[in-house]
């Protein structure tokens, strides 16, 4: 019987930790990659393809005040119709997209 115990004991002590998710990016890693080609690392759009395509500026009060979150995150999953900004559903996971609506709020607060 202690033999059970101690064999038991044994193998949940030998149970490896859950693997972490690979390929979650952070918002950063999103923003480097995917982003900043038309809107700036600084969320300008003062880009040549920003200024091409008339990406937002994320830094203007107006589009930080009228945007909702869940505008944002519309957005980046299916894109916005009748301009140059791509759906991401098939590129980012539910997660990354969501974590990118603080990302960009930021922009909003630095002067």
């Amino acid at each position: 019987m202690i033999a059970l115990v101690f064999a038991a004991a044994l193998a949940q002590a030998q149970t490896p930790s859950p693997a972490p998710i690979v390929g979650q990016q952070s918002a950063q890693d999103v923003w480097d990659k995917r982003c900043t080609f038309c809107h700036g690392q600084d969320g300008k759009a003062h880009t040549k393809k920003g200024r091409q395509y008339k990406a937002e500026d994320f830094t203007k009060a107006k589009w930080q005040k009228h945007t909702t979150d869940e505008e944002i995150v519309d957005a980046i999953t299916n894109g916005v119709p009748k301009t140059k900004m791509p759906a991401f559903k098939e590129k980012l996971s539910p997660a990354e997209i969501k974590s990118m609506v603080p990302f960009v709020r930021a922009f909003g607060a630095k002067k």
